[in-house]
């Protein structure tokens, strides 16, 4: 009988791969306002980033990643939560995101409640693995040197 850690640990990695194998954000924008890269010289994962801005707000963000499952799925999980949004929350989104992951106390939103990271909570078994945190941290390197040069 499956306990219910593994059964979520099951869904989690079923998640990983899926969007692994099937993005729905690969690919490359015609003509991005920003781009930024992401590389560990150390497993040869690369992600690099085309975003689109109207003001403030991502309108469009495409990824090419060439790497473990887990950077894939990072990429393509962090472009869907981000796009939409503007600089300043995809921001906030990262530092959360990179918190949940070391296991420090997730940034507060105004109610003094961890704002939630919905599909990205999908790596927060990684706490246990921190070989492979480096991996889903890569598109958000990636993403704040694409912001680097961006008033949020």
């Amino acid at each position: 009988m499956k306990t219910a850690t593994a059964e979520r640990d099951a869904l989690y990695d079923r998640l990983i791969v899926e969007r692994a194998r099937t993005p729905q954000y690969a690919g490359r924008l015609d003509r991005p306002d920003v781009q930024g890269n992401g590389r560990n010289p150390l497993c040869g994962d690369k992600t690099h980033l085309d975003i689109v801005l109207d003001g403030h707000h991502i309108q469009a963000i495409r990824h090419q990643t060439r790497g473990c499952a887990i950077c894939a799925a990072a990429a393509d999980l962090m472009a869907e939560q981000v796009q939409g949004g503007t600089v300043a929350q995809a921001l906030g989104m990262s530092d959360r995101f990179m918190a949940m992951l070391v296991g420090t106390s997730p940034f507060a939103v105004a109610d003094d409640q961890p704002a939630p990271l919905g599909a990205l909570e999908v790596f927060a078994p990684l706490r246990s693995h921190k070989a492979r945190i480096r991996c889903a941290e890569l598109p958000w390197i990636a993403l704040k040197e694409a912001f680097s040069h961006v008033d949020g």
